[in-house]
This record gives C-alpha cells, structure tokens and sequence, in this order.
C-alpha cells in the first residue's frame, strides 16, 4: 500500500496479520473492543483492538469457515464451517458447543439483539432459526433458489432480511417464520446485507456491481449507488448511521455519505478472489475495519468526520 496516497480523514491504527490463508468475514464485539476474523485457514480469530493483538488461541474448525459474528451479549462467538455452526463461550469457561442441521457450507449468521436467537443460511438455500437457550432448531425457512448469502436482523429482533444467489433479497417474520416480502431489484448474484442502526434501511450488495438502498418496512429502493465497476463483496454502516462503505472487486473501498449518498473517499484495498470481502464498522466509534493485501489482513482505520461533514 502506497501511504501516500491515503484518501483524506483516514489514519491507520493497526494491521492484523496472522493468516496464511485469505480471511473471509470479519466482526465486531459490541463494545467496539474486539474484531472476530475467519479465514480460509480453518480459524476463526479474536483481535485487541486497543493492543493490535490477539486475544487467545484461535479456535479452530475443521475447515474453510466462511461466517463469523459476536453475539449481541458479548459473551459467544458464533461460527461456521461446512454444515455446522459453532458457539464458543468467549470467557472460555465453556466447551463450545456445536449446531447441527445444514446440509451444505454456512455462508451467513446473525444473532438478534437479545441474543437469544440465532438465524443462518447456507448453500443448501434454507434459512434455520436456532434457540441459543436449548441449542435446538425452531425453524426452517424455505424461499430462495440459490445460496443464502448474507442475513441481517432488525433492532427489534421481529424480522430477518436474507439475500442470495437468485438476485433477491427477503424479509422473514422471526415469531412464525413465515416470508413477508421480496425485495427484487439487482440484476445477478445479491452478496451481502447490511442494516441502518436504526432499522429504517438495508443496504445490499451485488455482483452486478451496484450497492442499493432499500427502505423498511415497505421495501422501496430510495438509492442505487454504481460507482464501482465490478461485483460489490462488502458493505457495512457506520454505528451512528452517517457512513456506508462498500468494497468491490475492482479493489478499491469507497464512502457514502447519508441522506444524499454521495461518494466521498477511496481507498484502494486489493481483493482476493473470494466472493465476500470481510469489512465492517466498529459499532460505537468512527474506526472502520478492511482487509488488505488479497484479503490477507485486517487493516484498522481511524475516520475524521470533519473531513466530509461540516
């Protein structure tokens, strides 16, 4: 990375490097304390964000793991490799314990906000809702005819928004698991979802390059953002709903201001050739996480907001 050549308002912290093996997704701890990474390598890994280091031991799947988030509590991480999901107990008092139901590679997890309910999808196209409390399967949810990617959760833990290899994007009620709506609109494979903090809009991602902005709960598009020029891997809002940022393929991370959407930075951020690109923002500080060198690292950035906001 050429350091002269930073866009305006971003100052690098740290970089996070323990991974032979290209990382795939990547997670904030609610407090905005600790980053969870998965990898290609088979681990999933927990960062010190203050140190820039590592917390503990990796914990370790049994194969590429391709979904990880910290659950609302900050108490688990929840993880997935090959058809299982896995929770591990992050004060390490607990043997994790191990989720059984998919039939094909996990690609999406989310927790709703009173961590009692965990939501995933996979490549055998079905969405499973899961009691943490008993650790048993409450339902599942049939409706996509491709891979689910990428699922998000409303703050009032009523809805999941899932999205998926058919271009569409749907909206579950949680208490029936009954499908309220489609929201159809992208023009290839949708990525990857990411939700306003305050739950009135949902961003999606796409091969066909365009990050769109979808209003809830009616479901119409109010923005369709198409700077980049190839398959858009990686979306997330900042915590106070200010920012989006979208990395894309075509190797570069890009800014959007809110309510107009404006382009408003780039960084250029090589990509690996993985179909999701790990990027997140700390949920209560202007810091935001990215992956660099072919995905093979995480990069902290700070953010100086006077840069783009008067």
């Amino acid at each position: 990375m050429n350091y002269d050549k930073l866009p305006r308002g971003f100052s690098l912290r740290h970089t996070l490097k323990a991974n032979n093996r290209a990382i795939t997704r990547i997670a904030w701890s609610p407090d905005g304390q600790a980053l969870a990474s998965a990898s290609y390598d088979q681990t999933v890994r927990l960062w010190d964000i203050e140190k820039g280091e590592q917390k503990r031991k990796p914990f370790q799947h049994s194969g590429s793991v391709f979904a990880v988030t910290i659950s609302p509590d900050g108490r688990s991480a929840i993880s997935a490799s090959k058809s299982a999901l896995k929770i591990w107990d992050l004060s390490g008092e607990s043997r994790p314990r191990t989720l059984h139901g998919h039939t094909d590679y996990i690609y999406a997890v989310a927790v709703t906000p009173d961590s009692h309910t965990a939501v995933s999808g996979a490549y055998d196209q079905t969405i499973r809702i899961w009691d943490l409390t008993s650790d048993l399967e409450t339902h599942t949810l049939a409706g996509h005819s491709g891979r689910i990617n990428s699922i998000v959760i409303t703050p009032d833990g009523g809805r999941a928004i899932s999205c998926a290899g058919d271009n569409q994007i749907k909206v579950w009620d949680l208490v029936n698991g009954q499908l309220e709506t489609t929201l159809s609109g992208h023009k290839s494979e949708v990525l990857t979802l990411t939700m306003a903090p305050d739950g009135r809009l949902v961003a999606s991602a796409s091969q066909d390059g365009e990050v769109r902005l979808w209003k809830l709960p009616c479901g119409e598009t109010c923005a369709i953002l198409s700077h980049h020029t190839k398959a858009v891997t990686g979306i997330s809002f900042s915590g106070d709903g200010r920012l989006l940022a979208s990395k894309s393929a075509d190797g570069n991370v890009r800014l959007w201001r809110h309510p107009d959407w404006q382009p408003i930075a780039r960084l250029s951020e090589p990509h690996s050739d993985f179909a999701f690109a790990g990027l997140a923002f700390n949920p209560v500080s202007q810091v935001l996480a990215t992956l660099g060198e072919e995905d093979r690292l995480v990069r902290i950035w700070d953010l100086d907001l006077t840069t783009w906001f008067n």
